[in-house]
């Protein structure tokens, strides 16, 4: 699978979401909402695997960031988008162990090829996720 996004970071269909769905009484929600006992007192253990797979991301971007000329925008945006495959492949692996889970996403993201095609930065993913 390859994705591309354009230097300027425009792509079709793409708008940038902040402010959408803000209330002028957000803070009161918010408020209302945090202090319920039922909050979830901690990580759940799919989160585990999701957040080594984000740190091996964070290198990867970190390392590409100089040779590709990469913007601030453009490394953020990179890592959404890896982060976003990441997310999709820990669904499809849902019922496989913890230990595989995390190596294939690893394994996945170390893998992934980033690379400039004109003004659009590319992303090859491996095949054989």
């Amino acid at each position: 699978m390859t994705e591309r996004r354009r230097r300027d970071g425009r792509s079709e269909g793409r708008r940038d979401g902040r402010g959408e769905g803000r209330s002028e009484g957000r803070g009161e929600q918010r408020d209302s909402d945090s202090q319920g006992p039922e909050r979830d007192p901690g990580p759940q253990e799919p989160e585990r695997e999701v957040l080594t797979a984000l740190k091996t991301i964070l290198v990867k971007v970190a390392g590409v960031v100089k040779p590709l000329g990469l913007t601030p925008a453009e490394a953020t945006d990179l890592v959404q988008r890896m982060y976003g495959a990441v997310l999709e492949m820990d669904g499809r692996l849902a019922n496989e162990p913890d230990e595989q889970r995390r190596n294939a996403m690893i394994e996945y993201v170390r893998d992934s090829v980033i690379r400039r095609e004109d003004d659009d930065l590319v992303v090859d993913h491996p095949s054989g996720d």
